[in-house]
């Protein structure tokens, strides 16, 4: 009884460790995390490492057409570790694979009323395999800030690429992601995994995988026109009470 009880304390000792993050592979360590997103939602209670990664891969998972991905793909692009007034303009490649392009449905309007400060390049290829070899090659070169992609889903091996590519140039890439309700999701190596559902007026988001990832979800609002998101409730956290917390709904600005 005595060696199942030592043998439980060091197990817990160890999660205790995992969750307690080590930042060490972060450049500049824990203060080039992204630790707070969708107005005062504090990410760093869900993740190892202490917040979400600035750079490497990131997917959005959908089970149908929604422009609401494409907004919440330009939010998470906008969202920056460090913000200053004096930063340099980031540029945003979006790729477009064109047998894929019904899954975000981007209101190109919105990004003219948008508060992001971001030079956006759009690309619309007609070949997957053309579109992923544009992503790598563009993330390894480390001249772009972040790169949206929307294609046909891809499997383990080509995530893993791609994830490399963004090591390589300390890139940042979302990853739209097609999937379908009752279906296993495929592995990844992503940092995060997000999926977006229909909520009455609302969407579900849901923090659903990743490295290291406590998952939650939360109700939020996300105009299509404006390119806002904002969050309305918890629908589920999956951490002790006080942990992690939530404003009433209020909109924040896409570069919040």
């Amino acid at each position: 009884m005595t060696s199942k009880l030592q043998q439980a304390r060091a197990a817990l000792l160890r999660a205790e460790k995992q969750w307690q993050g080590r930042a060490a592979c972060v450049d500049g360590g824990r203060e080039h995390l992204i630790t707070r997103a969708f107005g005062d939602i504090d990410l760093k209670p869900h993740f190892s490492v202490g917040g979400l990664m600035p750079t490497g891969l990131h997917e959005i998972m959908a089970e149908h057409a929604d422009s609401a991905t494409s907004a919440l793909a330009w939010y998470l692009a906008g969202l920056d570790a460090e913000p200053s007034p004096h930063a340099k303009t980031s540029t945003v490649l979006w790729v477009r694979q064109r047998k894929a392009l019904d899954q975000g449905q981007l209101y190109p309007p919105a990004l003219f009323t948008s508060p992001a400060r971001h030079t956006l390049v759009m690309m619309t290829i007609d070949q997957q395999q053309t579109a992923l070899w544009a992503c790598e090659e563009a993330a390894k070169s480390g001249q772009i800030a972040t790169i949206i992609l929307e294609t046909t889903d891809y499997d383990l091996t080509t995530a893993r690429r791609l994830q490399l590519a963004c090591e390589a140039g300390d890139t940042r890439l979302i990853v739209l992601r097609h999937h379908r309700a009752g279906q296993n999701i495929a592995p990844s190596p992503a940092w995060s995994r997000w999926h977006i559902t229909p909520h009455g007026i609302y969407r579900k988001l849901s923090l659903i995988g990743g490295r290291g990832v406590r998952p939650a979800s939360w109700k939020v609002y996300i105009d299509e026109a404006t390119l806002l998101v904002s969050v309305a409730d918890t629908l589920e956290n999956r951490l002790p009470p006080g942990c992690c917390h939530a404003t009433a709904a209020h909109k924040q600005p896409v570069h919040a």
